[in-house]
């Protein structure tokens, strides 16, 4: 009996017959809830009733117009169920409404109504104790780092270019001082990298040409390459399971022999432990290469890093890694991240905010 019924005709309310022996109650609190839903957002549910006017489904809503006081409202016959039927539709339709929510989507959606003013929170059919349960739920799901940010008199005067900049998570524990360029060739990543750091300049462009242009303007540069035709995991699994071989990105070279040869301020380039021999030596902290014209501080046995090739994915938990690392995940859900670079990627590629700042204090300290 799959069939479209949706012939909704506007009849007085006054000659619907409530079904005597309905076996859902609609406590006057719901009814409220109900007035208020429709009050602000219109009616998009019919009542359904029989032939005989006797309702089938909507006793609440007709109980929550009669509390406005409209004396129309859309109603859908049907004619063609037999006493049987409509008896199972009115336990079906109560039944299959049933069902827990899903709390992290809930928290998240009632976190982004709660700061728009045109939407009246109460008109949700939460009450007031659960509406602040829920926002409260949303605010400590962010882990606070136990770790302070850098604040340093000198940083005043540091002019950073971060490139590849993702969404900062090197730059979390930088603090306020230094004056920041992030270049992040994705408007949306981008977007989310200014509502986390907005008195950063953000730059919508390629990375590695703007780094060539604007080099000599800066202090110190931290430049995250694209590493994945470096990784030992593409090389060992991904081609062993079909994947095509591909060159390795030489602009990983480029922009370190760039620094090398022509900057004159504290440069890092920090990407994967690649498959092959590195054609130019690096420093070896953790599981990464840092190329860099400064001493990296040893992080074996300290924070790892987000950005790395060899993890089990198995195992990696996006949610858990974007707390840790002092980002609301829930808020991160709420961007629409490119397809080929999809939020869980954009999270798993961020540098721990604390390999950033313990990085940077090293290059303070040169």
């Amino acid at each position: 009996m799959t069939e479209f019924h949706d012939d909704v005709e506007i009849v007085d309310a006054d000659v619907l017959i409530p079904y005597t022996n309905n076996a859902k109650e609609h406590p006057e609190e719901q009814v409220k809830k109900i007035a208020s839903s429709i009050k602000n957002y219109g009616w998009d549910q019919p009542i359904v009733v029989d032939g005989e006017n006797e309702i089938i489904k909507g006793h609440g809503r007709l109980q929550a117009a009669e509390l406005l006081g409209l004396e129309q409202v859309p109603v859908i016959t049907r004619t063609d169920l037999t006493d049987a039927e409509k008896k199972a539709s009115r336990i079906a339709d109560n039944k299959t409404a049933e069902s827990a929510w899903i709390d992290d989507a809930l928290e998240t959606e009632i976190d982004v109504l709660a700061q728009d003013d045109s939407i009246d929170m109460e008109s949700l059919g939460f009450d007031d104790e659960e509406i602040d349960d829920l926002l409260n739920q949303s605010e400590e799901q962010v882990q606070e780092l136990d770790e302070e940010p850098l604040s340093d008199k000198a940083l005043e005067d540091i002019s950073i270019l971060n490139l590849y900049a993702g969404i900062g998570g090197n730059r979390k524990l930088w603090g306020d001082e230094p004056d920041v360029t992030a270049v992040e060739y994705n408007e949306t990543i981008a977007e989310a990298y200014r509502d986390h750091y907005p008195d950063d300049t953000v730059v919508v462009d390629d990375a590695h040409g703007y780094l060539l242009e604007h080099f000599d303007e800066f202090d110190f540069i931290w430049t995250s390459p694209p590493c994945p035709t470096h990784s030992q995991l593409r090389k060992n699994l991904s081609v062993e399971t079909g994947a095509d071989p591909v060159y390795p990105d030489l602009k990983l070279y480029e922009e370190i022999l760039l620094l090398q040869g022509y900057f004159e301020g504290s440069w890092v380039v920090e990407n994967v432990d690649p498959w092959y021999d590195p054609l130019i030596e690096p420093q070896t902290s953790g599981r990464h290469m840092f190329w860099s014209n400064f001493e990296i501080p040893d992080l074996e046995t300290g924070p790892t890093i987000g950005r790395d090739g060899e993890s089990v994915m198995d195992s990696y938990d996006p949610d858990a890694q974007a707390t840790e690392f002092g980002y609301d995940p829930k808020k991160l859900k709420e961007y629409n991240f490119p397809s080929d670079y999809p939020r869980d990627k954009v999270i798993n590629n961020m540098v721990h905010p604390k390999v950033g700042k313990a990085i940077l204090e090293s290059a303070l300290s040169e």
